[in-house]
């Protein structure tokens, strides 16, 4: 909780400061957004893959709009967002919640400049740090941060409408970084090559979202 309140604390510091400036030529709107997050895990273990569905996290955080022209801008973003898989068992629930501080860097193409709603379609890089990795079933949670690399980057496009202050978008974020560090892990669990549980390589575990998301504009 410390650490998500001070996440929020300097995103609503961001905006301020931004909002408090004098008028820059080419800054036409910065607000907030949040929503949910539908995420995944995709891997190249098929028993995994097939083992693990998707989970229903929060994603929340600002951005600001520097526009070159009426119809083409470019959208720096900072987000809170909880990412991982769950799985429903018969009698209890099982999630893995991996939460990131996330920075895409967005493209964004106005399709009608003129009138009050103006529908776009954006495209870009993220990046993204690790704040921590849990699996949690029973009321009981295992902190799994060790294993894990710190660095996420992906790719992100998807489409929305800003109407007058109010802004909205679905997005799909294509997680392109291995988040498991082979190497940590074998280090915790003590396997030597001959073991079955030895993981060889860097093995593909990636992070998928779907996200809705609505703001406002300032």
């Amino acid at each position: 909780m410390k650490k998500l309140a001070f996440i929020f604390g300097m995103i609503l510091l961001l905006c301020v400061t931004a909002h408090a400036q004098k008028p820059i030529p080419g800054v036409t709107g910065m607000g907030f957004k949040l929503g949910l997050a539908i995420t995944s895990i995709n891997t190249d273990y098929n028993e995994l893959d097939d083992f693990l569905d998707s989970r229903d996290a929060f994603m929340g955080g600002a951005y600001l709009t520097y526009s070159f022209s009426p119809q083409l801008a470019i959208q720096p973003e900072i987000y809170y967002v909880s990412k991982g898989a769950a799985k429903d068992f018969f009698l209890f629930d099982a999630h893995w919640a991996i939460d990131y501080l996330e920075v895409p860097v967005l493209l964004k193409f106005d399709i009608m400049p003129q009138g009050p709603a103006h529908p776009n379609l954006f495209a870009g890089p993220a990046l993204g740090v690790m704040l921590s990795s849990e699996i949690a079933a029973l009321d009981e949670s295992i902190d799994v941060a060790d294993g894990m690399k710190t660095i996420d980057y992906s790719l992100v496009f998807g489409g929305g409408v800003d109407y007058k202050r109010f802004v909205f978008d679905i997005r799909y974020t294509l997680g392109l970084a291995n988040v498991i560090d082979a190497e940590k892990v074998n280090d915790i669990t003590g396997a030597e090559p001959d073991d079955y549980f030895y993981l060889e390589g860097d093995p593909s575990v990636k992070n998928n979202t779907i996200a809705i998301l609505i703001g406002v504009k300032f």
